[in-house]
């Protein structure tokens, strides 16, 4: 037993390590929401909480890809467990629960005084565009540790030009064309792993961006 513990302790704080800018983000919105808001469990808050949770990872992560070299993603993609995958599926979740908070915010903006409709359907677009970026950047992340983590290392994505050994700005390049296209452009797939982790960006982008187009609707006519 006395064995055990230590091993169970360097296991956490192996993953604490390894997620850590997850685990800075979502301390920074509970801080957030916790001394920041009035505590009551609405929307408002949580999206508040959620935005700062979400805006704190954003930053890290780009921090970290914008000073990245190829070693440095093989070394981080060589670490690539389950843990990631179920950190993939709650940040997704996060994201999309996102939207169903704004579209609860802005169900009374009709009702609301006009300076207060205002304040919300500002508050509703730049939680969209904050919730877009998080996903995206998700993404990029991890197409790199798929494509360098893989059981064969450089497969699932072939980029034009003969780059074998891609950066985190090809990365990025390739999932923000997708989310603002849905589509793949020049960038070839060529695993199937890679093709299922494609498919559900390209679903989750077209649902994001119609449901964005809608709610720009809702607000436009809601202020008018």
């Amino acid at each position: 037993m006395a064995d055990e513990e230590p091993a169970s302790s360097l296991v956490a704080l192996a993953l604490a390590r390894k997620h850590a800018s997850f685990i800075i983000a979502a301390v920074a919105g509970l801080v957030v929401f916790l001394f920041l808001t009035s505590r009551e469990v609405s929307a408002g808050n949580i999206l508040f909480g959620w935005n700062v949770s979400a805006i704190v990872f954003v930053a890290l992560s780009w921090r970290k890809m914008l000073r990245a070299t190829v070693e440095t993603i093989r070394k981080r993609s060589a670490d690539l467990d389950f843990s990631d995958t179920v950190l993939l599926a709650l940040s997704i979740g996060a994201a999309l629960a996102s939207i169903a908070g704004i579209g609860t915010e802005l169900h009374s903006i009709k009702e609301a005084p006009p300076d207060v409709a205002l304040t919300r359907a500002g508050a509703a677009v730049l939680t969209i565009l904050i919730s877009w970026i998080f996903l995206h950047t998700l993404f990029t992340i991890h197409y790199a540790h798929y494509f360098y983590g893989g059981a064969d290392e450089g497969s699932g994505l072939k980029f034009p030009d003969g780059i074998e050994e891609p950066g985190y700005w090809d990365f990025l390049y390739f999932s923000f064309t997708i989310g603002v296209a849905a589509q793949t452009a020049d960038v070839a797939v060529s695993s199937t792993s890679m093709r299922k982790l494609t498919l559900l960006h390209a679903v989750l982008s077209f649902l994001f961006n119609t449901t964005i187009l809608a709610l720009a609707i809702n607000v436009g006519a809601s202020l008018l």
